[in-house]
């Protein structure tokens, strides 16, 4: 139960965003000059969506709700009813992941891992879930853009992004896949708050 809530959380770290107004589809990824820089200048977002983790084994879904600023990262996992089932906290000072009485504990990468059975994306998935990859990695393929899907590999992982809507003056996905070794993360967002 553990490791499925710290799966959860992680997950939920995929999604993040802003509601500056009324979403409006984008057809094509070219009508957005500049949309990195934009979004990396977004220090404060807030992501509601639905995520659901599946290896060989089970398959799990929860809501997600993902804070982020400038320090840090905090992803709450939630039943369809509300009921909060795990919270990740995440920065460049380490993770705290509750218990199952809502106790925050530190926990370093290796114990995670060990939790999870594979090792989780953190430093990517903040950007990933905003329609980017990472920066602090090369993608060793460039991004290939095909019927407004992005598709990349970066850090082992396959990601896709597509069903993009302009939101303000950015342009953010609306679903988020992540694939490695028999694990798939799919985060759909609800709503984006900037």
């Amino acid at each position: 139960m553990i490791r499925f809530l710290l799966l959860i959380l992680l997950v939920s770290q995929l999604f993040a965003c802003a509601s500056i107004g009324p979403t409006q589809k984008v057809q094509s990824l070219a009508l957005t000059p500049g949309n990195t820089e934009k979004i990396l200048a977004i220090n404060d977002w807030r992501l509601l969506g639905r995520l659901s983790v599946r290896n060989l084994q089970q398959s799990w879904l929860t809501t997600l709700e993902w804070k982020h600023d400038a320090f840090i990262d905090d992803l709450t996992l939630s039943t369809s009813l509300g009921g909060v089932v795990a919270k990740l906290i995440y920065s460049s000072h380490g993770i705290a992941v509750s218990d199952r009485n809502g106790v925050l504990q530190r926990t370093s990468e290796d114990e995670l891992t060990s939790l999870l059975g594979y090792s989780p994306p953190l430093e990517h998935m903040k950007y990933w879930v905003r329609g980017m990859p990472s920066p602090k990695m090369q993608v060793p393929i460039n991004k290939v853009y095909f019927d407004g899907v992005m598709v990349f590999k970066q850090d082992g992982w396959d990601v896709q992004l597509e069903r993009f809507s302009k939101l303000g003056d950015v342009v953010l996905p609306g679903k988020v896949t992540l694939t490695k070794k028999g694990l798939k993360i799919k985060l759909v967002v609800d709503k984006w708050l900037m």
